[in-house]
């Protein structure tokens, strides 16, 4: 995708990507010469740098790493039952390698969440995955 310099009339505007921004902040380049032109010709309008619209309403799991899904099966389930999926979880690993990577880490997430739904409301969500969660939720199983 090139750099642009769009005309909005509609809300009379002169709207450029950020890139396009960055470029005509440098006197005498061609995204400069382009910006003052079109400044000129529409001297009414406003200049805008485009803003990416974004969904607030995207669950992201910040912090859902292979390792966190390795630490978290081991934490909660039995030896017997952990071993099982962990081995499961590596043969999807293995098998995601052929696929590209846009596919790989999209499918493993949803088998785990699938797996176990009570993640989506904790922890990974807003907080970065450190280590230690595992070995404090072994240890509050334990007691």
């Amino acid at each position: 995708m090139t750099n642009y310099l769009r005309v909005d009339a509609v809300n009379r505007q002169l709207v450029m990507d950020k890139t396009f921004a960055k470029n005509a902040q440098i006197v005498g380049s061609t995204e400069y010469d382009m910006l003052q032109r079109a400044r000129s010709d529409y001297a009414t309008y406003s200049v805008v740098t485009r803003q990416i619209k974004r969904n607030l309403n995207k669950e992201s799991y910040r912090g859902l790493t292979y390792q966190y899904m390795e630490d978290y099966i081991a934490a909660h389930e039995d030896y017997e039952t952990a071993k099982v999926v962990l081995d499961e979880l590596e043969e999807m690993r293995l098998i995601s390698q052929c696929h590209s990577k846009a596919f790989r880490y999209p499918t493993i997430k949803k088998w785990f969440l699938e797996r176990y739904p009570e993640v989506r409301n904790f922890g990974v969500r807003n907080a970065e995955y450190t280590g230690e969660f595992a070995l404090s939720q072994k240890n509050k199983e334990v007691a």
